[in-house]
């Protein structure tokens, strides 16, 4: 499902290509169904949400350094440090903030943080803002690129050090999620996208 030599994926442009045509990504599956509204985010937002995600990566691997994280950043980083030291989380290195694709479906996702949680296989998406109705059918769209059975967190980051671990466990995500990229794939066809 994943040969790397007939997907790419282009973090700057957050392009996924199968075979060389362009996909759509989770995110843009969500937007374009309008179950998923970037507007309220900010530039700094965007920025941040970036930093905070790589920054995670690297403490994963051991391998970030602290010097080089702003000050105003720390508390997320510090969030998530908490949550891997309180949790019995054991992160799939391999996997983590690594891009997939559906050849079938014909789409592609980065799922955050693929892991053993309290013994259970377990995808989480990092996130660094406010809760948001739509995480579990995003959850759901990385999960079925994952193809396997997987429980379903979002790990809300907070700038003063605290962490909210919310489970998405609705069954009714995965229907949500393939209604809207039947959508997208309908808008696109039409001339609507």
């Amino acid at each position: 499902m994943n040969a790397l030599s007939n997907h790419e994926y282009n973090d700057e442009l957050h392009e996924y290509r199968i075979y060389g045509q362009v996909v759509p990504s989770v995110t843009q599956i969500l937007t374009a169904a309008r179950l998923y509204n970037d507007s309220y985010f900010t530039e700094e937002s965007r920025i941040r949400g970036k930093y905070i995600h790589k920054a995670c990566l690297y403490e994963l691997h051991s391998d970030l350094n602290y010097d080089s994280v702003p000050i105003e950043y720390m508390g997320y980083i510090e969030a998530f440090k908490l949550f891997l030291g309180t949790t019995n989380c054991t992160p799939y290195l391999a996997e983590c903030e690594i891009p997939l694709f559906s050849e079938t479906l014909r789409y592609g996702g980065t799922p955050d943080l693929p892991c053993m949680l309290n013994n259970v296989d377990t995808v989480i998406d990092i996130k660094s803002g406010n809760e948001t109705i739509t995480t579990g059918v995003q959850l759901a769209g990385y999960e079925q690129l994952m193809n396997r059975h997987v429980k379903r967190y979002g790990l809300y980051l907070k700038a003063d050090g605290k962490y909210r671990l919310i489970p998405y466990a609705d069954r009714n995500d995965i229907k949500i999620f393939n209604a809207a990229l039947t959508l997208y794939n309908y808008r696109v066809e039409k001339g609507l996208l």
